[in-house]
């Protein structure tokens, strides 16, 4: 076992490397990740699917790779040789497939949102200049009205063979009927795929970032970028081919892409595909799921109904004893959680044993929550221009709170720390992109002269080298003191004030030019009820917020009190549905306020109720 990390110091910075805790299983190339598994793992499972019916069956490893590779060939029998290739659909089977035929020997992959509407999935289109769009029978229409404007496209691939998708015009092809002339082919020698040579170093993979389809970035990431992380992952977190993921997360988006789809299938996990979020625990028992990667928020709602559950039996009392009585016994090495806490892991998920969250910051007291039971939950980070997992807490260092260590073959530094070591987060390895696409002026500015990566969040590194990350730099609050403020540091707290479902917390400058940290609340309509099937009247619902508020700038410097809130049942504007659209969200409220008629100033020392 290697020994996490070295703290070095070079070039003026103190640099954390990480070294990893187990040995690395490399991968150098996605081809070589999916030949390679078929290899190892055969007959097993690696998709758990639930058709129509209800009815789950599986799909083996050594499947995955024939269907690869059949749908290559096939691609290539048409004439596609380097085109950029889009995939929009729910995650299945089909969409893996899909990506890795790209991938792997045909073209660059352009995945796209699921959830963007016609005009900025045209939008994106046309910037990546794709010439065929894999996507789910869902987007037929959508394709249909693509194809029509777009007389240049080349293939349109539906993930189904249906009557209710075919269509009169000859580039509507269906991806069962190519998997069977790939076959065809293959059968009769045809090598024009799998002997296809993989340049590692190229761009294999366009991302667009969140945002308008304007404002968006194209990340472009090689196979080299995409292994490389995988096999950083595989140095941090011990996965075996007996477990079984749950796939939540969209895989357009690159934590789930690399975490959910491609370190699982290296280390011989099954993947099953979650039922949509109202099926999570359903999902869990059915699957018996071992593994889940997902954001904050799904964990936090699990944590707090799992409370809920527990307080609703009128067991808390019982369960808060069980857990000292456990405390006690782990404190000279005896651990029984699992056999302790048997009971709330048949509500929880039986099978349950790790997790992992990323995007967003983690409640550290849902860590310790779930801690308590024997249910090992770990905040990752990273982001896109990273492939992209930069560090983690892990099997062997979980501090609530942190983000842990690099990983293996990563380097992590403060840029210009100020006299409390707070500066920017930047970052180096194998694992950083290629650069912006067609964007070389944000590509410079993306990265230090040195050539170390922007991540664009502030934070420090401890004493023990464990990085802490404090907000972002674009969301970061200059006081009129010249303090700095973070929204994320008020929003993790704001989010536990039962009744609230989400928040949103902003710097308002006022007349006098005193900046003042506001929050807009989200309603929590299940937990702020009247118990007639309403909400609490407005003004008591506020005065609960309100004394909560007091209470939570009590832990703070006066300087870094919230002044005023406003409430709505509004949800956020959410970019994949995890982070908060800041820019439109401090418009929307500005807008609101001026619509009333009202100023952000404070009346008679009570806050600004919902408008």
């Amino acid at each position: 076992m290697m020994t996490g990390i070295e703290i070095i110091a070079e070039n003026g910075r103190r640099t954390v490397r990480g070294l990893g805790y187990y040995e690395p299983r490399v991968v150098k190339d996605i081809r070589e990740l999916v030949r390679g598994s078929a290899e190892r793992y055969g007959e097993k499972p690696a998709f758990k699917i639930k058709d129509k019916q209800g009815i789950i069956k599986g799909k083996t490893y050594r499947e995955l790779a024939s269907d690869v590779d059949c749908l290559g060939t096939a691609l290539v029998s048409l004439g596609l040789r380097d085109p950029r290739m889009s995939i929009i659909g729910e995650n299945r089977y089909e969409w893996a497939v899909s990506y890795f035929a790209i991938v792997n020997g045909t073209g660059i992959a352009v995945p796209l949102d699921k959830y963007l509407p016609q005009n900025e999935a045209e939008n994106l289109i046309a910037r990546g200049r794709v010439e065929v769009i894999f996507y789910s029978p869902a987007y037929h229409g959508m394709m249909l009205d693509i194809a029509a404007k777009n007389p240049g496209m080349k293939y349109f691939i539906c993930m189904e063979r249906s009557s209710d998708n075919t269509a009169d015009d000859p580039r509507f092809i269906a991806l069962p009927d190519l998997i069977e002339q790939g076959r065809k082919l293959l059968d009769d020698g045809c090598r024009s795929f799998i002997d296809a040579e993989i340049d590692r170093e190229r761009m294999s993979v366009l991302l667009f970032t969140s945002g308008t389809t304007s404002m968006s970035k194209g990340v472009m990431l090689s196979h080299a970028n995409l292994a490389a992380n995988v096999t950083s992952i595989t140095t941090v977190i011990k996965v075996y081919p007996t477990d079984t993921h749950l796939s939540l997360l969209p895989y357009h988006h690159t934590f789930e892409n690399t975490v959910g789809l491609m370190f699982m299938l290296h280390s011989g996990v099954c993947i099953a595909y979650c039922d949509g979020i109202k099926h999570i625990v359903q999902n869990l028992k059915e699957y018996n799921v071992t593994i889940l990667v997902a954001v904050p928020a799904i964990f936090e709602a699990m944590y707090r109904k799992l409370q809920e559950g527990i307080r609703k039996s009128g067991k808390e009392k019982l369960l808060n004893t069980m857990i000292k009585v456990s405390d006690a016994l782990r404190a000279v090495g005896i651990d029984l959680r699992r056999k302790l806490f048997k009971s709330v892991f048949a509500q929880l998920g039986p099978g349950l044993r790790v997790a992992v969250s990323g995007a967003a910051a983690l409640d550290r007291e849902v860590v310790i929550g779930f801690d308590k039971i024997g249910f090992r939950l770990l905040q990752g980070y990273g982001l896109t221009e990273a492939a992209p997992v930069i560090a983690t807490n892990n099997d062997h260092i979980n501090v609530p709170g942190t983000i842990g260590y690099p990983m293996h073959g990563i380097e992590v530094a403060i840029d210009s720390p100020d006299e409390n070591g707070i500066g920017e987060i930047i970052s180096q390895g194998g694992n950083v992109m290629i650069g912006y696409y067609e964007d070389p002026a944000a590509t410079d500015d993306s990265f230090t002269e040195d050539g170390w990566l922007r991540t664009g969040d502030i934070g420090y590194i401890d004493e023990k080298g464990l990085i802490r990350i404090t907000g972002r730099a674009k969301s970061m609050i200059v006081l009129s003191n010249g303090k700095k403020a973070f929204p994320e540091e008020y929003e993790i707290q704001l989010n536990n004030i039962p009744g609230v479902k989400d928040s949103f917390v902003w710097g308002n400058t006022a007349p006098d030019g005193d900046v003042q940290i506001c929050a807009k609340l989200v309603v929590d309509k299940d937990n702020a009820g009247d118990g007639k099937g309403g909400l609490l009247p407005e003004k008591e619902l506020a005065a609960r917020f309100e004394a909560a508020i007091r209470d939570i700038n009590k832990t703070v410097p006066q300087y870094k009190v919230i002044r005023y809130f406003v409430m709505t049942e509004e949800e956020l504007v959410k970019a994949n549905g995890i982070k908060t659209k800041r820019h439109i969200e401090q418009d929307k409220v500005r807008k609101m306020l001026a619509e009333a008629g009202v100023e952000m100033r404070r009346v008679s020392g009570r806050f600004i109720e919902r408008l």
